[in-house]
């Protein structure tokens, strides 16, 4: 039995699949303020939270129902409880030659994968085909996700669905 917001293998082949999928491979390309990754983690690994977002943005942004709400409500406060686990991770797979730091201001790093450290056949085979295709949409319904700031990706994600923005991210 394991915690999936807590499972670090769980964790790490998310970052792995979202850095991937973005192009933010070898340096050449970034995620600009990894701690985007705490809250891309679970839309990736959730196919239902890219629903409630792609329906919205279909719908000319109308609000959501209250049970979308509460599901995107969750997600929010399971990915800042998670942020501190995301920083140790990122610190540990950057000195293990997984993960290249492009930038580093203050809390916010710039990352990208290191490609020829991770295998092929993990980042394209079948086995993370669901996670592969969620990262896809949502790389379509959020227009430069990798680059946006965080407080535009999370606009976009959470608050204008009406989930409050009580515990706000600078």
């Amino acid at each position: 039995m394991f915690i999936k917001g807590e499972d670090y293998n769980f964790l790490t082949y998310n970052i792995f699949i979202i850095l991937y999928v973005l192009g933010c491979v070898d340096g050449k390309s970034s995620l600009k303020d990894h701690r985007k990754l705490s809250f891309l983690i679970d839309f990736v690994s959730d196919d239902k939270l890219i629903d409630v977002i792609e329906n919205s943005f279909e719908n000319d942004n109308q609000q959501i129902n209250e049970i979308d709400r509460e599901l995107l409500n969750q997600s929010f406060t399971n990915s800042l409880l998670r942020i501190k686990t995301i920083n140790q991770l990122v610190f540990t797979l950057t000195n293990e030659n997984y993960l290249i730091l492009t930038d580093k201001k203050l809390e916010k790093l710039n990352i990208s994968l290191n490609k020829k450290n991770v295998s092929s056949d993990f980042l394209r085979g079948k086995l993370f085909d669901i996670e592969r295709n969620n990262a896809k949409r949502l790389k379509s319904i959020i227009q430069r996700i990798s680059i946006i700031d965080i407080k535009n990706m999370l606009d976009q994600l959470y608050f204008k669905h009406g989930v409050l923005n009580e515990q706000l991210i600078n």
